[in-house]
């Protein structure tokens, strides 16, 4: 029980987006009395270090606008946010996981909440240029970072997160608030973006497509293992008839 709690904070820390982001993209105090260590940002020291070299001169990122360094930076978060996510299929068993997603999900839509409230606040609407303004940028990267974090885990554990998601109508009217919001940042591309456009099927905010299928789902599991094709019989050698011999009595 002790691990589970321990596990469920380091869940809430990736889903709050309280890491540090570089220092060029934040304030030190957020308005309305945010610190620096509620902001929403990423690890610019990790993920510098993790992006591959291009062979450019290393001076080449300074000529990256402040909307290429995030987007950048958001990929980079969406790597460790994807892991997490993974790593919950291994926790414990489906008791522990229901109250571990339980406890993420609460966190994960306060926190989309609260950040929708203070766009509203300062004027910010969905479509907007990147902001230039240090705490509003960090109200749009919680916005995005936990829309993301959602469809990882509704995809990958569709089964316990429909049946939390499913019964909370304002979670679904803020889902669709803040999908929209994503589509029109400019930072889904990619990956990215797919995760977006599969999310959006998989919970209904868009038509579902003909073609779509989860196959994370314990009924699509159990459909593909009724439809795996028998193993082909062993074919029987056929006995090659020979002609007459002689006996030995015949020589």
């Amino acid at each position: 029980m002790y691990f589970h709690i321990i596990l469920a904070a380091a869940f809430l820390f990736v889903v709050s987006g309280e890491a540090d982001i570089p220092a060029d993209m934040h304030s030190s105090t957020a308005a309305g009395g945010e610190t620096e260590s509620e902001s929403s940002g990423l690890d610019s020291e990790k993920s510098e270090e993790s992006v591959p070299s291009t062979g450019e001169a290393s001076g080449s990122q300074v000529n990256l606008s402040p909307f290429e360094k995030y987007k950048r930076l958001f990929n980079e978060h969406r790597s460790r946010q994807l892991e997490a996510v993974k790593s919950i299929l291994n926790f414990g068993d489906e008791k522990q996981r229901y109250e571990l997603i339980n406890v993420m999900l609460k966190q994960l839509f306060k926190t989309i909440e609260q950040a929708k409230v203070n766009l509203t606040m300062s004027g910010f609407l969905p479509g907007d240029p990147f902001p230039e303004n240090d705490t509003v940028r960090d109200y749009v990267s919680k916005v995005l970072e936990n829309t993301a974090m959602f469809g990882d885990m509704v995809l990958r554990l569709p089964d316990l997160v429909h049946d939390l998601y499913d019964r909370q109508r304002e979670w679904q009217l803020l889902l669709a608030w803040s999908y929209g919001f994503c589509t029109q940042s400019g930072a889904f591309e990619g990956p990215n973006e797919q995760l977006l456009h599969l999310m959006a099927q998989e919970v209904g905010i868009i038509a579902m497509d003909p073609n779509y299928v989860n196959p994370f789902k314990a009924a699509n599991q159990k459909k593909k293992r009724y439809e795996e094709p028998a193993k082909p019989a062993k074919k029987k050698q056929k006995k090659i008839r020979r002609g007459p011999r002689l006996s030995h009595s015949e020589l």
